[in-house]
């Protein structure tokens, strides 16, 4: 009885890790060669993303700049009840977490 109480267990915790298995890498870098935004190239990026994918998203801007986008991305992309991770630094600042599959819509006021 206990071998099949392990055996369910595991086969339930290896669904769990798979759900969150596959990442969806953006990066956020300055367009010297065009005017595009990069931005809005890096939102439509993450909206091919899948829910569930660990979104991780690097932006080579200012801090200041940075710290705008991520903090977007976070209240958009990211789902609250896992866990968020972000590091922001002058050269390079980082955020990492689960998404959330839409992103949340904009209130208009």
């Amino acid at each position: 009885m206990k071998f099949y109480i392990y055996a369910l267990s595991l086969l339930f915790s290896l669904n769990t890790f798979a759900e969150f298995d596959k990442k969806c890498s953006i990066l956020i870098t300055k367009r010297l060669q065009t005017s595009e935004d990069a931005y809005k190239d890096a939102i439509n990026k993450i909206d091919q993303c899948d829910k569930y994918d660990i979104l991780s998203v690097t932006s080579f801007l200012e801090e200041p700049i940075s710290k705008i986008y991520i903090t977007d991305l976070i209240q958009t992309y990211c789902m609250f009840d896992h866990q968020i991770i972000t590091l922001l630094d002058k050269n390079t600042s980082n955020l990492s977490c689960v998404h959330r599959g839409k992103s949340r819509i904009e209130r208009q006021f």
